[in-house]
């Protein structure tokens, strides 16, 4: 009874049609996930999606929540959907394409000359050159069996394997996705350079995700490289890795598309920001402005007020809008008074000259660990593996003897023409005399 329960069971999970429903609702909920911005803050939604005002009439925040449409990639009935689509994969795999394979490979006679000619392409020859078949399609990589009058050949059988191979490679990225999904977390990070700083910020954290606590990240450097018409070209961070008894255990320069990777955490370079300026005072001391970026028509800008000293009859302000070294000196009028290099000095009024030292700049980092990477990166070489064998025609030949002559006969899954002028070429070989 059990038996036959599970085999009930498999031939459910194995209908295709049932298996396309799935893959519609993993689609669609995936689909969700785009147009529903992932793992914000409640505020977020609170803002972004109000009861007043509900995105296509119905979807507000609390809608959000209560389905957790936020975290849909985690979410249950996700979950249940990928582990149904993999069962059904499974099940179709082990119900229907394995057997498949093991019915090709057994050795299938056609015993009527009318079973030959309803083939994609037959051909007929005479009796006396049938000792010269089998060499020509051995040598062609062809398998050939015989029995009494009737033979059989095949060739190209790993071509059959590609869809096995398709279902098992789609099985595992499902597998990794999970594996990550679950086991993975995601953090956002400005560090100022030369400052240290742990793991924190955390804006995706799956449920049996774990942060290292023995990792600290110093930012030993950030600079910028621009192009000829002073276009930002590129950013680099000089990173270093340190282990809980601060030694450090690797480091190296990153920029966009070159990450850091240690412990199965990777570091990415992602955005980069002006914090600040350093100026030296009359007095050899330095005196730090901060700067305050402003977004404007697609452009972007640092802007910092000199207030440090009472005694100035007027407010000035300084503006830049890379770190190329160069700035602007504006009065509190909003009248452009000077530019200046690092190095230079600023004089203000009464002659109070100071130097611009150096930019206080942040590298913005990502910082990402995602077990399952490597298991979807397997997925993607058997998939290309797969599609690689799919290419491979399986090809069959019959033959049946008669008084006086051999009819031959054959089909292929795939590139017919081609096959067709295999056939040929082989019936002409095995006539030569």
């Amino acid at each position: 009874m059990l038996k036959g329960y599970i085999k009930k069971t498999l031939k459910i999970l194995a209908n295709l049609q049932l298996a396309i429903t799935l893959l519609f609702i993993i689609g669609l909920i995936i689909a969700v996930g785009t147009v529903v911005e992932q793992d914000q803050a409640l505020t977020f939604y609170k803002n972004s999606y109000p009861e007043l005002k509900p995105l296509f009439g119905f979807l507000t925040w609390k809608v959000i929540i209560f389905f957790s449409l936020d975290k849909v990639y985690t979410s249950w009935y996700f979950v249940v959907v990928l582990i149904l689509f993999g069962s059904s994969l499974l099940a179709c795999t082990f119900t229907t394409q394995l057997p498949s394979i093991k019915l090709f490979k057994i050795w299938k006679f056609y015993t009527k000359k009318k079973q030959l000619t309803d083939l994609n392409i037959s051909e007929s020859i005479k009796l006396k050159f049938f000792n010269s078949v089998p060499y020509q399609f051995n040598n062609t990589n062809y398998h050939f069996f015989r029995q009494q009058k009737k033979s059989y050949a095949y060739s190209g059988l790993l071509g059959r394997v590609a869809p096995v191979v398709v279902h098992l490679s789609i099985i595992i990225l499902l597998l990794g996705s999970t594996i990550g999904s679950f086991g993975g977390f995601i953090a956002q990070q400005l560090v100022p350079r030369g400052e240290l700083t742990h793991i924190q910020n955390v804006t995706k954290f799956g449920k049996f995700s774990s942060l290292p606590q023995d990792l600290s990240i110093r930012v030993n450097d950030f600079w910028i490289t621009y192009t000829a018409d002073s276009q930002t070209d590129q950013f680099y961070s000089d990173l270093s890795v340190l282990n809980s008894q601060g030694k450090e255990i690797k480091r190296k320069t990153v920029f966009v598309n070159e990450p850091l990777t240690v412990e199965g955490v990777v570091l990415y370079q992602t955005d980069w920001d002006i914090i600040g300026l350093k100026l030296r005072l009359p007095n050899d001391q330095i005196f730090q402005v901060p700067l305050k970026k402003i977004t404007k028509n697609g452009s972007k800008f640092w802007v910092g007020s000199l207030n440090f000293d009472s005694t100035l009859r007027q407010k000035y302000s300084v503006v830049s809008n890379s770190l190329n070294g160069k700035l602007s000196l504006y009065n509190e009028q909003g009248v452009k008074l000077n530019d200046l290099q690092l190095g230079e000095k600023i004089y203000l009024d009464k002659n109070i000259g100071l130097e611009v030292v150096d930019f206080i700049t942040s590298t913005g980092l990502q910082i990402k660990v995602d077990p399952g990477i490597q298991t979807v990166y397997a997925s993607f070489l058997l998939l290309i593996i797969s599609i690689y064998v799919s290419f491979f025609s399986y090809s069959q030949i019959w033959l049946v003897e008669t008084a006086k002559r051999i009819t031959i006969g054959g089909n292929s899954n795939r590139a017919v023409l081609f096959f067709q002028q295999e056939f040929r070429t082989l019936i002409k070989q095995s006539t030569l005399p």
